[in-house]
This record gives structure tokens, C-alpha cells and sequence, in this order.
């Protein structure tokens, strides 16, 4: 049903306080931005009704839930075969991010895993097998300095 929605400041601000704490009750967004309780709600279902907010969610801390090594790989893939290979790599569970890139390479991703054995066998068993991947470029992060959602 997508629409195309014309955000004010009203809109940015409940926004804003969502992406900052997703379990933040409508009536302390009141309170922060001045908003009454009435607006926020019927701001909030018609932000939801028209797609701006894609679904509610937490950030859980990656190293109490045993991901503490995190790479950033850019894959080459066959041309005739892109398409395919992008959406296996979607289905991956460690894989928590795809995206089509221009450049030389034609997939950016994200894999999380527990030890660096482990990304070593999800590179090996799971990307390389894949059908279309041709080259990749593994990159492992060493310290997060910044990791949230964009801003509104």
C-alpha cells in the first residue's frame, strides 16, 4: 500500500524517539516533545499504515549473544547468475545485511559469527558454495565504532 507521505516535524520527532527507544511509551513522547498523547497515536498508526515505519525492533548486544566477530564482505557474481546468488546469500543466517553495490564488486554483506573458526567455515561452506560467487573480499572489523539505524 505504500504512499508517499509527507513527514513534518511532528512526524520526525515521534520518529526520533521510536529509533532512540522503541519501547518508549507514547505518553513519555508527550511529555519529551510536547506532543499530545491523541496526535502521537493517530500519527504513529498512520505512519505505520502507510509504510514509513517498516516493523519494531531491538538491537541486542552482539557479544552477549556470542557474535563477537563481525566482516564485511564485498562478493563478485556471475552476471547471469546475480540475482540468484543475492537472494541465497539473504537466506543465510549469519548474513545480516545485502546490498547491490556498483563498482567492481556487486554485493556488499554482513556476517556475524562466535569465533573466527566459525566465519572461516560460513566463508567457506556457505558463501563460496554458492552458485554465482565468483570473488570476494573478506574485511574483519575490529572495533565498532558506530553501528543504528539512519537518522530521521
Amino acid at each position: 500500500m505504500s504512499h508517499k507521505l509527507d513527514l513534518d516535524e511532528v512526524d520526525l520527532a515521534i520518529l526520533r524517539n521510536l529509533r532512540e527507544n522503541s519501547r518508549i511509551h507514547l505518553q513519555e513522547i508527550s511529555e519529551i516533545t510536547g506532543i499530545p498523547d491523541a496526535t502521537i497515536q493517530f500519527r504513529l498508526k498512520r505512519m505505520m499504515v502507510n509504510e514509513v515505519i517498516d516493523k519494531f525492533t531491538i538491537m541486542a548486544n552482539s557479544i552477549a549473544t556470542g557474535y563477537v566477530v563481525t566482516a564485511i564482505m564485498l562478493v563478485q557474481t556471475d552476471t547471469e547468475k546475480h540475482d540468484e546468488a543475492k537472494a541465497a546469500l539473504a537466506t543465510i543466517p549469519e548474513i545480516s545485511e545485502v546490498y547491490s553495490v556498483l563498482g567492481e564488486y556487486d554485493l556488499f554483506i554482513k556476517i556475524w559469527s562466535k569465533s573466527l573458526e566459525e566465519l572461516n567455515q560460513i566463508i567457506n561452506d556457505k558463501v563460496r558454495s554458492i552458485d554465482g560467487v565468483e570473488d570476494l573480499l573478506e574485511i574483519v572489523v575490529v572495533e565498532k565504532v558506530k553501528e543504528e539505524t539512519p537518522p530521521v
